[in-house]
């Protein structure tokens, strides 16, 4: 999922509803948290793990120069996440801000600030 323009408002309130699930949900939020960073340090595609997550076509995401282990590995995290009683919640939030995409959301989980995240800027 690519995305282009992402009002200030919505990120903002994006980052209201993490705070909240952080809050409400925290031990699958930690997963959250746990899966967005693994695949920032592995320098994967955000709609990657969000297709993962969603149960969308990944084919467009996938990575084609990972060793068939790490990518195993990658994939088993994320299947913790959607094993997760709670995950529930989390696809709702990715609903909820689809149009925002999945990268900036993932940024934002991270820390992002709105104000960074705002324009035109495309993320894969």
């Amino acid at each position: 999922m690519v995305k282009t323009l992402a009002s200030l408002g919505d990120l903002y309130a994006a980052k209201e509803d993490f705070g909240e699930l952080r809050n409400q949900h925290s031990e699958v939020y930690d997963q959250l948290l746990h899966v967005v960073s693994l695949t920032r340090q592995l320098q994967m595609k955000y709609g990657y793990m969000g297709s993962l997550l969603m149960d969308e076509d990944i084919t467009v995401y996938e990575p084609e120069y990972m060793k068939d282990s790490i990518l195993t590995l990658y994939q088993k995290e994320v299947q913790k996440l959607t094993e997760h009683q709670d995950v529930e919640v989390v696809r709702y939030m990715l609903r909820k801000h689809r149009e925002i995409g999945y990268p900036k959301l993932f940024l934002l989980i991270l820390g992002a600030k709105p104000e960074m995240l705002k324009g035109s800027t495309i993320f894969k």
